[in-house]
């Protein structure tokens, strides 16, 4: 099947889709809604574009924008944290973007904000360390939601080597290494970052969660 075609089934089916829920129970849904067709939702248009050239000094001239809250500076907002991940002092060293950055232990787990990670945002990357970690590394991956905020499923993207010190993250293509611009997982309306240490003995520390947007428009 064509990518056109794809992308013109979707966009009869979604908005109908969403019609239905509205006359269903407009009230009940209408924060789902809100969600669904503003702010970061894959549906609302709204994606940030632009961005500028964070990672250029390591040979990447795309342009980037930061996710919500992707740099700390407003705590754990947005954030959902478990296992003794948590916010701390100290920032990346290579952009003056605050002084916070988060912290995650062996057994820790963080989820982020809502980020527009669909057919114009591919690329995902950060500032990483684990200096004098002994696990053995960090899952980056990307968590697909349906309309109804359901999980429509999980996929990894990398895996992050452990032990060293501040440093970009390699590039992580959200569409599961698929060089062309499809929808990362059918019928998805919004995504998250999961980042998970695995093993023992990590220390890792994530700063600066930036989105690449510069993608061709499927269509």
């Amino acid at each position: 099947m064509k990518v056109g075609s794809v992308a013109a089934r979707l966009r009869m089916v979604i908005p109908a889709v969403v019609a239905a829920i509205a006359l269903s129970a407009p009230a009940a849904n209408a924060g789902l809604l809100d969600g669904l067709l503003g702010g970061n939702g894959l549906l609302s248009g709204n994606c940030a574009g632009g961005g500028s050239q964070v990672f250029a000094p390591w040979h990447d001239f795309a342009n980037y924008y930061l996710a919500p809250n992707g740099s700390f500076e407003l705590g754990t907002q947005g954030w959902s944290l478990s296992g003794g991940a948590s916010v701390v002092g100290g920032n990346e060293p290579f952009l003056p973007t605050g002084t916070h950055s988060l912290s995650l232990p062996s057994g820790s787990r963080a989820l982020s904000p809502t980020v527009c990670l669909g057919p114009n945002q591919l690329y995902v990357r950060a500032f990483v360390s684990d200096l004098g970690g002994t696990d053995s590394g960090l899952r980056v991956r990307v968590v697909w939601y349906g309309l109804l905020n359901n999980v429509l499923g999980l996929t990894d993207f990398a895996m992050l080597v452990p032990g060293g010190g501040w440093a970009p993250s390699s590039k992580v293509n959200s569409s599961g290494g698929l060089q062309v611009p499809l929808v990362p997982l059918l019928g998805s309306t919004s995504a998250r970052v999961e980042i998970t240490p695995l093993g023992s003995g990590g220390n890792w520390r994530i700063d600066d969660l930036y989105i690449d947007p510069s993608v061709i428009r499927v269509g």
